[in-house]
């Protein structure tokens, strides 16, 4: 018997098989699941916005400007005018221009983010108190409730920057 003899499996007709769906095409393991999107509180260092050097985020640091800058242009304009004629004094000149001067540095080193905005402020805010003293001294204006609120918005500028001061970046 020669292999060419050997019985033959009997044939029988099948259907044609179905090809198998084709499955998607695998994705890295690193790629399994789309990734969420990140609290804003828990972002990945590439994406979190840089503090800047004073330690403050861009708004907050241009709000603070803005708020130092209204609280310098409030106090005088509440003041009244004076109700009879008074010659403004040349020694209060140094101290207006020096409080004109520290109130501009203030405001564009917080709205730059500048590492010394806090003590700009701080020298701001108290000169800013030092006019508020030196209306009522130049007899040009009593002490009234404008003086209060000059005041106040002399400390608020003054204790702000000392809040920025105290926990800056190191």
């Amino acid at each position: 018997m020669s292999v060419a003899d050997a019985p033959q499996p009997p044939t029988v007709e099948r259907a044609a098989p179905q090809p198998a769906p084709e499955a998607p095409p695998a994705r890295p393991a690193h790629a399994a699941q789309p990734p969420e999107p990140a609290a804003p509180w828990n972002l990945p260092a590439q994406r979190r916005p840089a503090l800047r050097a004073d330690g403050l985020g861009r708004d907050s640091g241009r709000l603070l400007a803005i708020g130092f800058a209204l609280a310098w242009i409030l106090c005088p304009a509440i003041e009244p005018m004076p109700t009879h004629h008074v010659d403004y004094p040349l020694w209060q000149l140094p101290i207006e221009l020096a409080a004109l001067g520290t109130i501009v540095a203030a405001v564009v080193a917080l709205w730059r983010g500048n590492r010394n905005s806090a003590r700009y402020g701080l020298a701001a805010g108290a000169l800013m108190a030092v006019m508020t003293m030196v209306c009522p001294l130049a007899g040009h204006t009593p002490v009234g409730w404008w003086t209060w609120v000059q005041t106040g918005l002399s400390l608020a500028v003054m204790a702000t920057s000392a809040v920025l001061h105290r926990y800056r970046p190191a």
